[in-house]
């Protein structure tokens, strides 16, 4: 087993010119919260590896509060591609702070970073910006349209919801109407409780499906946090099972199968059979 670099060799690390020491230093930072760390992960969100990337945006927003200030500064000087991630490590920390960088991301050039704010500014619910969030209903590409109905779904208002059925009536696309019905019943569902339902920080299961052909360690990070939030779909377990069966990752498949399987039998008795059946191949 390799053992991890300390922070003062991992910071050095980062700009080495072989992706697998870069790699190595991403690993030894993961649960370090320490400001030394901030700036040169700041740069490494624009690294060429995109594992070197996600791992530096995924530390930073676990850092939260101390990297805040610094990752707005850095993300509103960038734009297109080398904003992508900050904008990531941004919507990680969940900072109100950066709710009017976030709002001026929406007209940026790389659609990447108008997806992610606009989900952001969902999670944050930022009712003052709903006119903003509502315009990315236009976006030229699918993948923001579709934050936008799910951002405008998380603000849940009787506002938001009439935006979303004016999108759905307008809208042709099967999917997108589908799409329209899920942030409809959100958004009712969460002014019934007074606003107490928590947002998912989990990324959607589509985008996390197709970031297993790039970065599987990304994929198994963005499907864990649907099971720490206690998912009562079982796909995400799945995926993992898959995942870690695929990285010969024994113990978290055995760990995956197990959680699975309590949270299901409570919520969705008739889904966890499965995860049963597999267990016991393995036991």
């Amino acid at each position: 087993m390799v053992e991890k670099l300390s922070i003062e060799e991992a910071v050095e690390a980062l700009n080495d010119e072989d992706a697998s020491n870069r790699k190595l230093a991403i690993k030894s930072l993961e649960r370090v919260n320490d400001e030394r760390i901030v700036e040169p992960l700041i740069e490494a969100t624009k690294d060429d590896n995109a594992q070197v990337r996600f791992g530096a945006a995924e530390i930073l927003g676990d850092i939260g509060d101390s990297a805040v200030d610094k990752l707005i500064e850095e993300f509103n000087k960038e734009s297109g591609s080398n904003k992508r991630f900050l904008t990531v490590a941004l919507q990680k920390t969940g900072s109100e702070k950066a709710i009017d960088s976030f709002a001026e991301a929406l007209s940026d050039e790389d659609f990447g970073v108008r997806k992610v704010a606009v989900r952001a500014l969902g999670e944050l619910r930022a009712k003052d910006k709903i006119d903003a969030i509502a315009e990315c209903i236009n976006d030229e590409d699918g993948g923001v349209r579709t934050a936008a109905i799910f951002a405008l779904g998380d603000i849940a208002s009787e506002e938001s919801i009439k935006i979303i059925k004016d999108a759905r009536r307008r809208e042709k696309d099967k999917d997108f109407k589908k799409y329209c019905n899920k942030a409809i019943k959100k958004a009712e569902k969460i002014i019934k409780s007074g606003g107490k339902i928590k947002i998912s920080k989990g990324q959607p299961m589509s985008t996390i499906k197709e970031m297993e052909k790039t970065d599987i360690e990304a994929a198994i990070k963005a499907y864990e946090v649907h099971v720490k939030e206690g998912s009562t779909s079982d796909a995400p377990y799945k995926r993992l099972a898959t995942l870690y069966r695929k990285t010969n990752d024994y113990d978290n498949e055995v760990r995956i199968l197990k959680i699975a399987i309590e949270t299901l039998s409570k919520e969705k008795p008739e889904k966890e059979a499965w995860f049963k059946k597999r267990l016991d191949k393995m036991i």
